[in-house]
């Protein structure tokens, strides 16, 4: 039964450890302010400075797992760099030794579990009492997600601790210290605490269990052991993670090699120029020597690292174009026909994203004869759509189809081409205005959605009413019927009175004074958003003469 519970605990620490990464990682996304991200790219400019980094905060945390985890939440967060954060992983080797000293001298060790309940008090407090506009609430929600790292990390060190308290030297005997690096590696890796591990050692050294050279290699074991922690924190990141955690697992694994090949030679180094040192000091002396050798190896060669991880870890792209990636700008007659088809994929995109935002399915309404009111008490419930990345993926279209305009101009130098060029962007501008109105307006759609007065509702549907309107009356248009144009100045007519209608139910808002003051502005400013919108839908109409 005893058996089942380490590992329940273990897997359970995991867990936690894994879900604390993921929602740090949210929480510096929410709260990196510029005031942040200058601190951490101070931090970081240069190779040196995110190597003392790397040292003075695993000297402070007592934890070079603590840091690297740091690290990768940042990197996650595209907040730093991936040259950056190896030098800090650089660094931490060197800090991590610090706790080694400390056990040698006074022998004291950080309580990293009660260290972890007090950052999740105050920072669950802190969340609690803060406002949910306020940024003090992804600040205390970053506390939060350290203390769950700390948490779940001291689980897994916790549901081996009777197992690394208990464990027997003496029954680990052999004739060469090269297998202790082997146990050295075992034990660290299954405790998730190199400091731990070394202590363990530094005890049996004390107590002549063992000898200065076993020692000396299963310290240099523990060192590798300790990169599991960092591969368990990459994993479900981003590439960048993943190749920081394997630049970790290079640079521990070959100075560890570097280290049990000239293992003699060191402790030679470390016995001549302390020879009346105490032994648990000596082992202190030589983990903070061979890490600083490592360092000194693998400093110079922070970008070769850097530029040998990305030729892994590649993420296969969504290909958001349809028709210019299958073109050459080199053939411009047959480009520009792709041009045009590119934005028709990206008209059709904008205006799914503005259907689905008043949460009327795209591929309905648009086969639907059916009358605007209808269509829009039919469909009432939410749709579970993630609306940043859809938004993300309109203006990554956005972007491309502006490249290839971009190489399709300068390949080209005929007037007539070039206006018809021209003309194209400017409707990809009427594009990205629509669509960039719509993702604006995503917080206060949610917020009319599940309003329950009589006025906040009706200017909900009212909101719908006009962007779903406007989008029948543009596909209408678009058929390119001789009437179509004088239709739409007639619909543009109707979507001026319903812009009147709301004004109208804007002041039955502000006389309302169970609805909050702020709710009046927000409905104002939507009121010109959707104008905005339908502006950009019939410039474009206006553009192509239709």
């Amino acid at each position: 039964m005893e058996h089942y519970k380490i590992w329940i605990e273990a897997f359970s620490g995991l867990g936690l450890f894994l879900f604390g990464m993921l929602y740090l990682e949210e929480q510096i996304k929410s709260s990196a302010g510029y005031a942040f991200k200058r601190f951490v790219q101070n931090a970081t400019k240069t190779h040196f400075k995110s190597l003392l980094t790397g040292i003075f905060s695993t000297a402070v945390f007592q934890s070079s797992s603590v840091v690297t985890l740091m690290a990768l939440s940042l990197v996650g967060a595209q907040l730093m760099s991936l040259q950056s954060s190896i030098a800090i992983i650089l660094g931490s080797n060197i800090g991590t030794t610090v706790t080694a000293w400390i056990v040698a001298v006074i022998g004291f060790n950080m309580d990293i579990k009660l260290l972890s309940y007090a950052v999740i008090g105050i920072g669950g407090m802190g969340q609690v009492l803060s406002s949910d506009t306020s940024k003090w609430k992804n600040y205390f929600g970053v506390l939060v997600g350290f203390g769950l790292i700390f948490l779940g990390l001291e689980g897994m060190k916790e549901s081996f601790s009777d197992s690394a308290q208990n464990f027997d030297m003496t029954a680990y005997q052999f004739s060469t210290p090269y297998w202790y690096a082997l146990i050295g590696l075992a034990l660290t890796a299954v405790i998730q605490s190199s400091s731990a591990s070394i202590a363990i050692a530094q005890s049996a050294l004390y107590t002549h269990v063992i000898g200065f050279e076993a020692a000396a290699a299963f310290v240099i074991g523990t060192n590798i052991g300790t990169t599991v922690t960092a591969l368990l924190g990459s994993i479900g990141g981003i590439a960048d993670k993943k190749r920081v955690a394997l630049a970790h697992l290079l640079f521990n694994v070959s100075t560890g090699v570097i280290s049990l090949l000239f293992l003699y030679q060191l402790i030679s180094l470390v016995n001549f120029a302390f020879p009346h040192t105490d032994g648990v000091i000596k082992i202190a002396i030589f983990h903070t020597l061979f890490n600083i050798l490592g360092v000194l190896i693998w400093y110079p060669f922070i970008s070769f690292l850097t530029a040998f991880t990305q030729k892994y870890f590649h993420q296969a792209q969504d290909k958001v174009t349809k028709f210019i990636c299958n073109v050459s700008t080199e053939v411009p007659q047959i480009a520009i026909e792709a041009l045009k088809k590119e934005i028709e994929h990206l008209l059709k995109k904008v205006q799914e994203f503005a259907l689905l935002a008043i949460n009327v399915p795209p591929s309905k309404v648009l086969d639907e004869h059916m009358a605007i009111d209808k269509i829009l008490d039919k469909y009432t419930h939410s749709f579970n759509v993630e609306f940043e990345k859809v938004y993300e993926k309109i203006r990554l279209l956005e972007g491309e189809i502006y490249r290839y305009a971009s190489e399709l101009s300068a390949v080209n130098n005929d007037e007539e081409y070039n206006d018809k060029l021209n003309r194209l962007i400017k409707e990809v501008n009427y594009l990205a205005t629509a669509a960039k109105v719509i993702k604006d307006m995503l917080y206060d759609l949610d917020y009319f959605y599940n309003a329950h007065t009589k006025e906040e509702q009706q200017f909900y549907k009212n909101i719908r009413y006009q962007i779903l309107k406007n989008i029948q009356a543009f596909n209408k248009a678009i058929q390119g019927d001789e009437d179509s144009m004088k239709e739409m100045d007639e619909i543009y007519k109707r979507i001026a009175d319903a812009y009147r209608k709301s004004t109208l139910i804007i002041k039955d808002i502000a006389r309302n004074h169970s609805i909050k003051s702020d709710v009046t502005t927000m409905a104002i400013n939507d009121m010109h958003s959707v104008k905005s919108f339908s502006k950009s839908m019939y410039n474009i109409l206006k553009l192509n003469e239709f």
